[in-house]
């Protein structure tokens, strides 16, 4: 049954199995329109409390940014999974399945809502195909049950119309998402690094220093006890640091790790 038509989402209840498909029939052109929809997506969740959710992502095209990123984990993400109905599965995923589209660094940008530093604490599971993700929240499909043994096959398809060189690469699918964000890391690395030398160029030895611990991981406290200074110090380096790269959150900041691989 179809709960929600708009402008660029459809929303429908499969009642029996007490499941939402949110289906993107067009990618919003802006943020804003995104956010639109993301909020009408909310409203219906927290009205039918469904056990499951469903994306389909074929059609979404727009590549969300990072702030748009840390909105949708703080106010979308966030309110559905301290609401409690949607469980956490034994194999350690919610009830969440997203189905990829054609337009893989739009997906990426979609699955870096849901990455490690998310503060949501939701944990979906990424499919190919809308069949294997109905298995999959039927229970028919474990995420044992795929092989993680297979290598990953890439072939050279040929040169398009356009002069752009075609690659095909045949991956399981339980390790779609990690394959696909290691192309990407890849392919942006070289051009963040062009970008924002300069910047980096900038902080003092000291500042490099604390934010290596920073992506690392340490906290303040642990950062300032490495360094043999006191926390204060390292508040002021944090935020120099944030000041010289021109940065506002964690999230950003991580991204200079390539500056110490």
């Amino acid at each position: 049954m179809e709960v929600y038509k708009g402008p660029h989402l459809v929303i429908n209840h499969e009642q029996a199995n007490s499941r939402l498909i949110s289906t993107w029939k067009s990618s919003p052109p802006n943020d804003l329109a995104y956010r639109k929809e993301l909020i009408q997506h909310l409203y219906i969740v927290e009205e039918i409390k469904p056990a499951q959710v469903m994306w389909l992502m074929e059609n979404l095209t727009f590549k969300v940014d990072d702030a748009t990123k840390i909105w949708a984990d703080e106010n979308i993400s966030k309110p559905i999974f301290k609401s409690g109905f949607i469980a956490k599965r034994q194999d350690g995923f919610h009830q969440v399945a997203i189905i990829v589209g054609h337009d893989v660094l739009a997906y990426i940008e979609v699955t870096e809502i849901f990455n490690e530093h998310s503060n949501s604490g939701f944990k979906p599971k990424y499919f190919a195909t809308e069949t294997e993700a109905k298995s999959w929240l039927n229970g028919d499909l474990n995420i044992k049950d795929f092989k993680s043994g297979d290598e990953l096959i890439i072939n050279f398809k040929g040169i398009d119309d356009k002069g752009k060189a075609v690659f095909e690469f045949k991956e399981q699918v339980s390790n779609f998402a990690s394959t696909i964000n290691s192309f990407k890391t890849i392919i942006e690395q070289p051009h963040f690094i062009k970008n924002n030398i300069d910047k980096y160029s900038n902080l003092t030895k000291r500042e490099k220093e604390t934010l290596k611990f920073i992506i690392n991981g340490d906290d303040n406290k642990q950062i300032a006890e490495k360094m043999h200074v006191s926390p204060n110090t390292i508040r002021t380096h944090r935020n120099r640091i944030w000041q010289k790269l021109e940065i506002q959150n964690l999230r950003q900041c991580l991204r200079y790790a390539c500056f110490f691989n």
